[in-house]
């Protein structure tokens, strides 16, 4: 049986069966993916910004914050695309809320990351997103145009 989505107090961390809200970022650098090669121990291998919110975070705000901490705050767009949902392990539930980050410059590396730019049109599935759901991130469709109506006779 399942039930609903009620929550109760918040965690210092990741629990069995627990629920936890997140922000991804999609850095898109002149049509392009751009990734981060993390070379910590625990988590190495390439990702998307991402991080947990706070109780009670505006996700736009966490969003923004990832920029500014994973992209140099180098962004000139912050657009909404996308919200997820997952289970993970331990039975629990993430809700991912998405944004595609238009940046004016490539991220600069540090110790802990190192940028890396896709080739146009290319993508790799990264985390629990599939190739397909990066393709419609980064290169969002037109939308397709509505047939005129005829008008309304009363």
């Amino acid at each position: 049986m399942t039930s609903r989505a009620f929550f109760g107090k918040p965690q210092a961390g990741f629990v069995d069966g627990g629920t936890h809200i997140t922000a991804y970022l999609v850095p898109v650098y002149e049509g392009r993916l751009v990734v981060f090669d993390v070379r910590a121990k625990e988590a190495r291998g390439r990702w998307l910004p991402w991080d947990v919110l706070d109780f009670g975070q505006n996700p736009y705000e966490a969003a923004s914050a990832l920029a500014d901490s994973w992209c140099n705050g180098a962004v000139d767009d912050l657009t909404l695309v996308d919200v997820m949902s997952f289970v993970v392990p331990g039975g629990g539930w993430e809700l991912a809320i998405v944004f595609r980050a238009r940046l004016t410059e490539l991220p600069g590396g540090d110790d802990a990351r190192e940028p890396y730019l896709y080739p146009e049109g290319q993508f790799d599935a990264i985390g629990n997103f599939d190739p397909v759901d990066l393709d419609r991130w980064v290169r969002p469709q037109a939308p397709t145009a509505t047939p005129p109506q005829p008008p309304l006779l009363f």
